[in-house]
């Protein structure tokens, strides 16, 4: 449930990245080769962006971080990832200095060390890096190299909700839905599954299901149970594909219900 969140990086629009970039005009090969990137053409990224890269251009090291960390087979070099994540995160890039603590995490091409992990994020969230803001929120409730403390946590956690990340809105929810380290408080808790859902995040899709079928948080309405339900059946949660059955066999609707059970073996 709490797990490090890991952006891949590939297919976000291209407008999108040059916004991320702090605004900076980024150079016509550069583009070209970002672009070849999100295309999945790792050798031709490669080939068009060492040159802005050994030169200094901060966008183009990134990528070529990106290029060893999770580029092709034969160009995948962890260490030479961390090499270039480095020389860009030194610039003052946040999506580097956030990959950065994601190998420092992880120990990839570095040797694992959670304090260094710690420092990276941070420097990524203070540039406004959602996904830094979610990765500090799993540090301090889970304690990965810190004493928990769970009012960081959620401090990190809004933050990066503010900025619409689905995984925070989620942990958010399941903080108040379990009331382990805060009250158990299901009106908040729905409404942080309900912010996760319209992110996109499928297993919040189930939860708001969930809570609409037992009247926990929310009235209980089995139609939007149901609505709920299937949204997150669409998206193959399993769970909400047995509920679902079972919710249109109460309503006698067989043949429908006789559909998702098959899919939820």
């Amino acid at each position: 449930m709490r797990a490090f969140w890991r952006a891949t990086h590939v297919g976000v629009p291209l407008l999108m990245l040059s916004i991320s970039l702090q605004g900076k005009a980024i150079d016509p090969i550069v583009a070209q080769g970002i672009s070849l990137f999100r295309a999945k053409h790792f050798h031709q990224a490669f080939s068009l962006l060492k040159a802005p890269a050994g030169q200094g251009d901060a966008r183009a090291q990134f990528y070529i971080g990106l290029i060893y960390d999770m580029g092709s087979m034969d160009l995948m070099d962890k260490e030479k990832a961390v090499q270039w994540y480095r020389k860009a995160a030194n610039q003052g890039l946040p999506e580097a200095q956030y990959d950065m603590g994601v190998m420092c995490s992880k120990g990839e091409g570095t040797p694992k060390n959670l304090d260094q992990a710690r420092i990276w994020y941070l420097k990524a969230a203070e540039q406004n890096d959602a996904n830094a803001m979610y990765n500090l929120g799993v540090i301090y409730e889970k304690g990965y190299g810190v004493t928990p403390d769970i009012t960081q946590a959620r401090t990190w956690y809004l933050k990066a909700i503010q900025r619409h990340h689905a995984r925070a809105a989620y942990n958010m929810a399941t903080l108040y839905y379990q009331g382990k380290h805060i009250p158990k408080n299901t009106l908040q808790a729905s409404r942080y599954f309900r912010e996760a859902a319209q992110y996109g995040h499928t297993r919040s899709k189930y939860f708001l299901g969930y809570l609409y079928e037992v009247g926990k948080g929310v009235l209980l309405d089995k139609d939007k149970a149901i609505e709920w339900y299937r949204e997150a059946a669409i998206e193959g949660d399993r769970e909400a594909r047995q509920k679902l059955a079972r919710l249109l066999d109460e309503r006698g609707q067989k043949r429908k219900a006789e559909f998702w059970r098959s899919r939820a073996k």
